[in-house]
């Protein structure tokens, strides 16, 4: 495996070990686009390498009514991001980072990260309950280049209590991730193009899956499914796709049931 979770000193803040290992760059930019149709653009990766910078994103996934602000080293770089939400990418300047989570215009921090960054690569940050109902913050690096003609597609399981959890194709006997439990990491695997239902098998005999309906894998696109809920009852995913160049794909879409 090529993504695991590891702590950091500060309070409960979690990193992931490959998002400091290089080969994350991109030489186009980058086009996201989230399930509910919303696209942004950011720049190639060797470009903001020039600059020094590298970009980070947010995923709001604390199940609360209130927004959340993230700092990068005392200076605010994502506000107001409510629950649900995937933010586009920002450039950060700094190599080495301290991050911080707060509610939204509040001054106390609730969780801390500290990570080295490189330059022009992409990383995921994400905002998270703990087992014990504290917050947490964890950063994942983002590969978005799959291999020649396939799709690639990767699931971060962001559900407190959640053990066992496999997705898989609907009507496919082997699921794709299979005991995805919480905070289980977060592997790319590069598939073959396809439009599928995905269903999010819970471990439990009352719990039926979720799927996610008529969802388009298309080559050269990377897929990222995320889930978030309160506990292993209440599970719901949002998705969303980067793709490298300018995006003239069609864009992909999922319906949740």
């Amino acid at each position: 495996m090529n993504s695991v979770w590891r702590k950091t000193a500060i309070g409960v803040g979690l990193a992931l070990t490959a998002a400091c290992t290089s080969g994350a760059k991109t030489d186009q930019p980058v086009i996201t686009t989230t399930d509910q149709g919303r696209s942004t653009s950011s720049p190639a990766g060797t470009e903001t390498a020039t600059r020094g910078k590298s970009l980070v994103r947010l995923v709001n996934a604390l199940p609360s009514k209130r927004a959340i602000d993230v700092s990068s080293n005392d200076r605010t770089v994502f506000s107001a991001v409510a629950y649900k939400t995937v933010t586009p990418y920002t450039e950060v300047g700094d190599n080495r980072v301290r991050f911080r989570l707060r509610a939204a215009g509040a001054d106390s921090a609730q969780a801390d990260n500290n990570e080295t960054l490189i330059d022009g690569d992409r990383y995921t940050i994400v905002a998270l309950r703990d087992e014990h109902g504290g917050v947490q913050l964890r950063i994942v690096g983002d590969k978005v280049v799959p291999d020649s003609g396939k799709a690639r597609i990767r699931v971060i399981n962001t559900v407190p209590g959640s053990k066992g959890v496999d997705i898989a194709v609907q009507g496919a006997k082997d699921p794709l991730f299979q005991g995805a439990d919480y905070a289980a990491g977060a592997d790319y695997k590069d598939i073959d193009p396809t439009t599928a239902t995905i269903e999010i098998r819970r471990n439990g005999p009352s719990l039926r899956p979720i799927l996610l309906k008529s969802m388009r894998f298309e080559g050269g696109k990377a897929y990222t499914i995320i889930l978030m809920g309160s506990g292993p009852g209440d599970i719901q995913a949002i998705t969303f796709d980067d793709t490298v160049g300018d995006g003239s794909t069609n864009l992909s879409s999922a319906n949740q049931s």
